[in-house]
C-alpha cells in the first residue's frame, strides 16, 4: 500500500514539477531566441537663463540650472508612449523587426494590434527615473545588438525632438503674448502723444511749465527791482518831501513796477482767467501719461526680444550621460534564473496541492 502511494505520489511529481521543468528548459534552450540590450543615461537640462537657488554636485558639475522633476517625469511617460512607439515604427516597422524570429513566447504576433505593439514595446524597453539626481535610465532590447543599439538611439533622437518641440511650443505661445502686449503698448503710446500734440494745440502752448518758471523768474526780478526802488524812495524822503519830482517820479516807477508784477501774477493764479497753474497740472499728467506709456513700450519690446530670442533656440535638451553601447553578451531570455525559479515555484506548488490534499483526506476520515 505505502509503495503504491509512494508511485502514485512520484506520478504526480513528475507529472506536475518534472515535466513542465522539461519543458520550459527544451524551450528555452531550443527555441526562445537571445536578446540583446543596449542601455543609456540621460539627463533634461535646462539651457534658458534661469537663476539657481542652489547649485551643488552634479548638477552644479553638468551646469544644469533648472532640472524639473515634471520634464523627466513627461520624458518618461512619453518613451512608453503611443506616440513614441508610432514614431519609431515608421523608422524600423517593428512589427516585422519583432515577429521575424520564430519564437511563440518572447516574439511578437505578426498581425499583432497597435495596442498589442504599445504593450510589447513596453515589456522590452526599461524606463526608470533616479529621483534624486532626476536621470533617465533607458534599455532597449532586441533579437540583435545592432537593432537593440539603433532602437535606443532612435528613442534618444525622438525624447530630445519631444522636449525641445515643447519648449519651441510654450516660447512661441510667449511670443504671441509679448507680440499682442508690444502692439497695445505701442497703441498706448502713440494716443498718449496725441492728446499732448492736441493740449497744446488747443491751448497754444509748448510747454506751460515753461512758461510758468518763466513768469517766475520774471517776478522774482520785477520783485527786486520793487525792492531796489523802495529803498530808493525811502532814501530820498529822508532830505526830500513827498512832492518833490524825484520822489513823485520814483513813486510812479514804483506803481508802474507793481503792476507789472500784479499783472505777471495774474497768468499764474488770476481768478478770472484760466490759471497758468492749472495748465501746468494738466500738461504734467498727461507728460506723466507719456511717460508711462514710454516706460511700458519699453518694457513690451524688450520682452518682445526675449520671447523672440527663446523662440529661436533650444530651451531645453537631453544630456546623454551615458551612450547607448553595440551589445556583446546575450541579457535575455535569462535561462538558468527561469530554469531554477520555475523548478522553485513548481515545487511549492507541488507541496501545497500535497498539504491541501492531506487536510481534505483526514477530514474525510
Amino acid at each position: 500500500m505505502r509503495a503504491k502511494i509512494n508511485k502514485r505520489l512520484w506520478i504526480a511529481y513528475t507529472c506536475c514539477v518534472l515535466i513542465p521543468v522539461l519543458i520550459i528548459i527544451f524551450y528555452l534552450f531550443a527555441f526562445a531566441k537571445d536578446r540583446y540590450q543596449s542601455s543609456s543615461i540621460l539627463l533634461v537640462k535646462q539651457v534658458a537663463d534661469a537663476q539657481v537657488a542652489d547649485a551643488s554636485g552634479l548638477g552644479a558639475l553638468l551646469g544644469v540650472s533648472n532640472t524639473s522633476r515634471e520634464d523627466s517625469q513627461i520624458l518618461k511617460e512619453y518613451i512608453g508612449s503611443r506616440d513614441m512607439i508610432e514614431g519609431l515604427d515608421r523608422v524600423f516597422d517593428l512589427r516585422k523587426e519583432f515577429s521575424s524570429v520564430n519564437d511563440p513566447v518572447f516574439a511578437l504576433s505578426k498581425n499583432a494590434s497597435v495596442e498589442e505593439l504599445v504593450e510589447y514595446f513596453n515589456k522590452i524597453i526599461t524606463v526608470e527615473l533616479d529621483e534624486q539626481t532626476m536621470m533617465l535610465y533607458v534599455a532597449a532590447q532586441g533579437f540583435s545588438p545592432e537593432f537593440s543599439l539603433k532602437l535606443n538611439q532612435e528613442i534618444l533622437r525622438q525624447s530630445d525632438n519631444f522636449i525641445n518641440r515643447i519648449s519651441q511650443t510654450i516660447a512661441a505661445e510667449q511670443q504671441v503674448f509679448a507680440k499682442k502686449q508690444y502692439q497695445e503698448a505701442t497703441q498706448q503710446l502713440d494716443e498718449a502723444r496725441q492728446a499732448v500734440l492736441m493740449y497744446q494745440n488747443e491751448n497754444e502752448i509748448f510747454d506751460p511749465e515753461l512758461q510758468a518758471k518763466a513768469i517766475a523768474t520774471l517776478i522774482s526780478g520785477l520783485q527786486a527791482n520793487l525792492a531796489q526802488l523802495k529803498m530808493e524812495e525811502h532814501t530820498l524822503l529822508s532830505y526830500l518831501t513827498h512832492e518833490a519830482p524825484q520822489v513823485v517820479a520814483l513813486r510812479s516807477q514804483i506803481d508802474s513796477v507793481q503792476k507789472q508784477i500784479n499783472a505777471e501774477s495774474a497768468k499764474l493764479t488770476s481768478p478770472n482767467n484760466q490759471k497758468l497753474n492749472q495748465n501746468v497740472a494738466d500738461f504734467e499728467a498727461l507728460k506723466a501719461q507719456v511717460e508711462f506709456a514710454s516706460d511700458l513700450y519699453k518694457i513690451s519690446l524688450a520682452s518682445l526680444e526675449k520671447a523672440r530670442l527663446e523662440a529661436s533656440r533650444k530651451l531645453k535638451k537631453l544630456v546623454v550621460i551615458t551612450e547607448p553601447r553595440l551589445a556583446e553578451d546575450v541579457m535575455y531570455p535569462r535561462k538558468l534564473y527561469i530554469s531554477i525559479t520555475s523548478f522553485i515555484l513548481l515545487n511549492i506548488i507541488f507541496g501545497i496541492g500535497l498539504l491541501i490534499q492531506s487536510i481534505v483526506r483526514e477530514h474525510r476520515e
